[in-house]
């Protein structure tokens, strides 16, 4: 069956009917105008129900459900800001390396410089990297791309990864030679026993590119306004006793929700880097806890994998 267009009246009328408190209407009204009854409603009111109805819990207020909507929203960013910085790393060290091992023009348009039981991948990689440097080239405007092409006809590929996509950069890694891998992965080695505090951990290349798939679908959230909250991704991160012991996270436990990509990106990031990080989701989830009380805000927090009452906990043992 269809679904009529329903007016911003209609909508309150709606909601009222189900048990939904709403303070100010005209600021309700305001509120679904602008981010969309959908957006707001149809996900995140979820929480706020009786079970297998569309009625409301008892004392559930419409700003509840917008406050979720947007701790969603700013969640997302603190996210996506995180794993910007984490691209720009993974970026630099592919351009070094790989242009360290293969040092000849145009070296990462040569399918024999990538593994060879790769071969399709690697075809349809080179394929959009050339595809972008045409792009940049037709371009009016003046980039990078032209310069290097009119004055030194060549782009390397530290110019060139600027253009890329982080899914694009992470499928790199994934089709470079086992050796180049290696080099990258000891690098992330070497910032995860700073972050950690040790120096016992040795990240081979397939751990830390089940870090890096993880963090790209993560990424792919943030920057498409999708929902975060009961989000999972596709895989299992690898264990690595230095970090997920920290946390209590046990080898054969699930390691695909938020929380878990939150726990991976401390290796990446640089330790102040990361408590700023830490500090402004713990900061968020305060914010909600403050904001909701019809509920335990901790139903909200564990579809994201977060530990109960995790916010609470001192800074120091985040």
């Amino acid at each position: 069956m269809s679904k009529p267009f329903k007016t911003l009246d209609e909508q309150i009328s709606i909601l009222k009917s189900r048990g939904l408190i709403i303070p100010d209407e005209e600021a309700a009204k305001l509120s679904l105008l602008c981010n969309n009854y959908y957006n707001v409603i149809n996900y995140y009111s979820k929480f706020f129900m009786v079970g297998g109805t569309d009625n409301y819990l008892p004392d559930v207020s419409f700003n509840e459900i917008l406050s979720v909507y947007y701790f969603d929203k700013e969640i997302k960013s603190s996210f996506l800001n995180d794993t910007l910085d984490l691209e720009k790393c993974l970026k630099s060290l592919i351009a070094y390396y790989f242009s360290e091992a293969h040092s000849e023009d145009y070296s990462y348009l040569n399918v024999n410089n990538f593994d060879c039981s790769k071969i399709t991948k690697t075809v349809n990689l080179i394929s959009g990297i050339s595809k972008t440097i045409a792009q940049k080239e037709r371009e009016k405007i003046d980039n990078s791309v032209k310069h290097y092409l009119n004055h030194h006809f060549n782009v390397p590929l530290w110019v060139i990864m600027n253009y890329l996509s982080f899914g694009q950069v992470v499928q790199f890694y994934e089709l470079m030679k086992q050796s180049d891998q290696n080099k990258i992965a000891k690098r992330f080695s070497d910032f995860s026993n700073k972050a950690l505090n040790t120096t016992t951990v040795h990240l081979d290349s397939k751990k830390l590119l089940s870090y890096l798939k993880n963090i790209h679908e993560i990424r792919n959230i943030t920057a498409h306004s999708n929902k975060f909250i009961g989000f999972k991704c596709k895989e299992n991160a690898h264990y690595l006793n230095e970090l997920h012991s920290l946390y209590n996270i046990g080898n054969n436990d699930s390691k695909q929700d938020v929380f878990n990509v939150f726990v991976t990106m401390r290796i990446f990031l640089a330790p102040g880097n990361f408590t700023t990080f830490n500090n402004s989701i713990r900061k968020r989830m305060v914010h909600l806890s403050k904001n909701v009380n019809s509920i335990d805000v901790n139903e909200i927090f564990e579809k994201l994998g977060f530990p109960y009452d995790w916010y609470k906990l001192p800074a120091k043992q985040l």
